[in-house]
């Protein structure tokens, strides 16, 4: 997998996962958060809500067809998607691919121009910013502790919390 700190930097990823929406950066980003345009964002929704319905049933796609054609929608939204955010972020999304994580159907999208909503390129900015100072702050946090970065450890993103495995 590409350096993580590209996800939380500059690659904003559509896909579905059971949360509110389907804009990742490097966590679930709320809409109304990203500050897309309403119509970006009734489409972003609208895909999200087909995908879930589409898996409601038990994790059973009620037609055949309707994964390919969430599939084919995907390069659309992305595009859409990059072009208001700009240059500075790039787009990620699954081609056929049910796993968030399997990268070997990993498409992108970058506009090549500057952003078409800059209030929703300042948003994902802050967002990058945050996961700069967040990161910072656990380096920090860690090296300060017994063991320092050699040391094993979880994190909780966003919450600051760091999980110790017990000494022997």
């Amino acid at each position: 997998m590409e350096d993580y700190w590209r996800y939380e930097q500059e690659i904003v990823r559509l896909f579905y996962d059971y949360v509110d929406s389907v804009l990742w950066f490097p966590y679930p980003v709320r809409y109304e958060e990203a500050r897309l345009s309403p119509a970006l964002t009734d489409a972003l929704r609208a895909w999200g809500r087909r995908h879930g319905e589409g898996l409601a049933a038990g994790e059973r796609w009620p037609s055949p067809e309707l994964p390919a054609r969430l599939t084919a929608e995907l390069p659309g939204l992305a595009a859409r998607v990059g072009d208001e955010l700009g240059s500075a972020f790039e787009v990620e999304y699954a081609s056929g691919s049910d796993d968030p994580m399997d990268q070997s159907r990993k498409l992108r999208y970058r506009s090549t121009e500057p952003p078409t909503n800059p209030d929703a390129s300042a948003a994902f900015g802050a967002l990058a910013e945050a996961a700069r100072a967040e990161r910072a702050a656990l380096a920090r946090r860690v090296a300060s502790e017994p063991g320092g970065s050699r040391a094993w450890f979880a994190f909780q993103p966003g919450g600051g919390t760091i999980y110790r495995p017990p000494s022997p």
